[in-house]
């Protein structure tokens, strides 16, 4: 991260964890190491027991879909009927409706000795076919999946977060954060 970006989140109160975004992984199954690929350019080779903590997480992401506008007592009961059952949100204040939609993005976080930094990655726009070769998919979801495992088999020894040990054991996913900054915190508690 810049100094210019570390500065700028400072002067808004918000003080986030040294961290790398990760954009590629290749696993080098002949050497027995992960070469990682960072947005901002450059690699860095790591062996399995060099990884010493992973981390995941669902990040919710709420936006507007419909403008306000006023309506009725009545409506205001269909429209939240009708938002439960589409799984969009409604808010009625003062008469007003507007529907939102609620997404949910995965990120992944690795921590390595020797490294200050959080490396981390933003499944939405990570290259899952370096990291999964022919096994990539067209499905966000199945391929961060198959990535989890895959790192899990990687760096066995690793301490893994709950996120980790529910896709590795086929449990239910804990449950979503509000914010990047509210994962960077939650990565970063785990470790104190």
């Amino acid at each position: 991260m810049s100094e210019q970006e570390t500065g700028a989140q400072e002067g808004f109160g918000v003080s986030l964890p040294p961290n790398a975004r990760l954009s590629g992984m290749q696993f080098d199954d002949g050497a027995g190491v992960l070469k990682v690929s960072f947005s901002d350019g450059g690699d860095r080779t790591v062996k399995p027991d060099d990884v010493i903590a992973l981390h995941g997480g669902r990040i919710r992401h709420e936006q507007v879909v419909s403008s306000p506008r006023k309506i009725s007592g009545a409506q205001v009961f269909v429209a939240e009927t009708v938002a439960g059952s589409t799984g969009r949100a409604v808010r009625s204040s003062g008469g007003e409706l507007v529907a939102t939609k609620e997404d949910l993005h995965f990120a992944l976080a690795l921590r390595v000795t020797g490294v200050g930094e959080l490396w981390y990655l933003l499944a939405d726009s990570f290259n899952f076919r370096k990291a999964l070769g022919p096994d990539a998919g067209y499905s966000t979801e199945i391929n961060l999946r198959a990535l989890v495992r895959k790192l899990a088999d990687f760096a066995p020894r690793a301490t893994q977060d709950g996120f980790f040990t529910a896709v590795v054991g086929g449990l239910p996913l804990p449950p979503p954060v509000g914010s990047l900054l509210e994962f960077f915190r939650t990565v970063s508690k785990d470790l104190t």
